[in-house]
């Protein structure tokens, strides 16, 4: 507990920290959001002002301003420096690559759960973040040959299918997990380079064992949404209902393309739409046959966003399986929840993978996952919604 509230006060020493500013570029849109509200400027200048700096980190999310940016990249620096404030000196480092204009509120997720583990293990390593801003080549590769010059050999790199690629190619002696993507979906071969991602197919297949054969989509067309519609695709027909607009026309949704009664229907859309449209077929007098969705919808705000009936023959997969209450408590530090966010669970299992396998082999792993082939392993549990928590469906 002296570490945690050690860390607080690496805030107080800004001035050592090296200056970061955010480029104004797209963002992309790959994974769901966990998050129901967003800390506008006024809320992160009050976590500032409150000295609640865990807050502002783990809210932070670009917007414009100039002062909460280059605040965010000293912050993000000053908790990292374990060497110098918190551990002996040390040769052992782990670098942390974050494409954060990209990622977006993902960034805090991948460093604040790399925190919380090596504070878990209480491990003596330096860890240093190196935001890059966006994925373009030069970026990629310019970060990747700094951080070798700097005798860095474990890397966690939060890149999208765009960063990824430019490893294809990589041969240098770097160690680089990435939580955010799954191995089948690269053409990488290094041994080198580890992945952490969910294996949706391995989810939707689940899911398909408790449907029927009238599979129908609820979509919203966006980037994660019609990639899962193509994986259910792949291994069934379906009708895809798009909803795309906040204004959603129900009673045309729900009848444009003919009855939802007696049909297996798979939620590819964000909590809220999930929320919205399914309290819509009581409404309407629909009995599907049976509610799906993936990991997207795995969050206890779908609890209290959706009433009981609504939820009742609803079937959830997961892949998160976190049984360390020292771990989770951690993690609410940084107001994440380690059971529910998957590329926080992700990104811990990675790094205990290099702490465990290679840099600390008298410790033992506190995750049941096993890597195969450079790729996390994952059970896939199904999860029923009946009463006010998430329980395992027997099967």
């Amino acid at each position: 507990m002296k570490k945690v509230l050690l860390i607080c006060c690496l805030f107080l020493n800004l001035g050592f920290a090296k200056e970061y500013k955010l480029l104004n570029t797209p963002s992309e849109d790959f994974y769901p959001n966990l998050n129901t509200k967003t800390c506008n400027v006024n809320c992160l200048f009050e976590f500032l002002e409150s000295g609640l700096y865990l807050s502002f980190l783990s809210e932070f999310l670009e917007q414009g301003n100039e002062f909460l940016t280059n605040v965010y990249a000293k912050l993000v620096n000053s908790v990292t420096d374990f060497d110098a404030n918190l551990q002996k000196i040390t040769s052992v480092k782990l670098a942390i690559i974050l494409p954060e204009k990209t990622l977006k509120s993902y960034s805090n997720t991948i460093i604040n759960s790399s925190i919380a583990y090596l504070l878990r293990q209480r491990a003596e390593i330096k860890v240093k973040v190196f935001l890059i801003g966006t994925e373009e080549s030069s970026k990629v590769n310019e970060v990747l040959q700094r951080i070798e010059n700097q005798n860095y050999e474990y890397v966690v790199a939060g890149f999208t299918l765009k960063g990824v690629n430019e490893l294809v190619n990589y041969n240098g002696k770097l160690k680089i997990f990435i939580p955010s993507i799954h191995k089948n979906n690269t053409n990488i071969t290094n041994p080198n380079i580890y992945f952490g991602s969910i294996d949706y197919d391995a989810q939707i297949t689940k899911l398909l064992s408790k449907a029927n054969e009238n599979i129908a989509i609820f979509s919203d067309n966006s980037a994660l949404s019609n990639n899962l519609n193509s994986r259910i695709l792949a291994f069934n027909k379906a009708k895809i209902y798009r909803i795309e607009d906040e204004k959603l026309n129900f009673a045309k949704l729900l009848y444009s393309q003919g009855t939802l009664n007696n049909a297996s229907i798979f939620f590819n859309t964000p909590l809220i739409k999930t929320a919205l449209t399914s309290s819509q077929l009581r409404v309407y007098n629909l009995e599907p046959f049976v509610l799906l969705s993936t990991q997207i919808n795995y969050n206890p705000s779908f609890l209290s966003l959706t009433q009981q009936g609504d939820r009742k023959k609803f079937i959830i997969a997961n892949s998160i399986n976190n049984n360390d209450d020292n771990l989770s408590y951690l993690n609410a530090l940084f107001h994440q929840n380690i059971n529910y966010n998957w590329i926080a669970y992700a990104t811990s299992i990675g790094v205990d993978y290099f702490y465990t396998k290679f840099l600390n082999k008298k410790t033992k792993s506190i995750f049941e996952e096993n890597f195969e082939n450079s790729q996390i392993l994952y059970k896939v549990r199904l999860m029923k919604t009946e009463k006010a928590s998430f329980e395992e469906l027997n099967e």
